[in-house]
């Protein structure tokens, strides 16, 4: 199936979608959208911003997510790029706000956004006791998304 502009009922349905993960996409026109039987893709400048029912690094590259964020040291970078997920020794600096459950957006040092996730505990929780797995992966610069794209 060929892509096309949303209706203004479906943009307004997508930005709902959006707000679901405390992003605000209102800076966005002309999204697009792709279903076949596998996949619904939604497209802004030609780029995916988001994967069958997840916003993707595009996107949270794109307009800079000020919530949720959590930054990893250098020595973590790898590990996520090869899927792992994010130990609380890895973090650097992560959203206080952030509550068990909550999808999070993982930056390295530069400020780049490199993975998505879901946290394993309250951001307070994690970064006082700095043991264990923090965040799982669930979209990461290396994955199958951003392989087809």
């Amino acid at each position: 199936m060929s892509k096309h502009i949303l209706s203004k009922k479906d943009y307004r349905a997508f930005m709902e979608k959006l707000s679901a993960f405390n992003i605000d996409g209102t800076s966005m026109a002309d999204i697009e959208v792709e279903t076949n039987k596998k996949n619904e893709v939604y497209y802004f400048s030609g780029k995916p911003v988001f994967y069958n029912g997840m916003p993707t690094l595009y996107l949270i590259n794109y307009l800079k997510i000020k919530t949720h964020n959590v930054t990893v040291d250098n020595g973590a970078v790898p590990h996520l790029m090869n899927g792992s997920n994010l130990f609380a020794p890895g973090i650097v600096d992560m959203d206080p706000n952030i509550k068990k459950g909550d999808m999070v957006f993982i930056k390295n040092m530069e400020g780049l956004y490199i993975a998505i996730g879901r946290a394993n505990d309250s951001g307070d929780a994690i970064m006082s006791s700095r043991k264990g797995e923090a965040v799982e992966i669930l979209h990461y610069l290396n994955d199958k998304v951003m392989k087809e794209f």
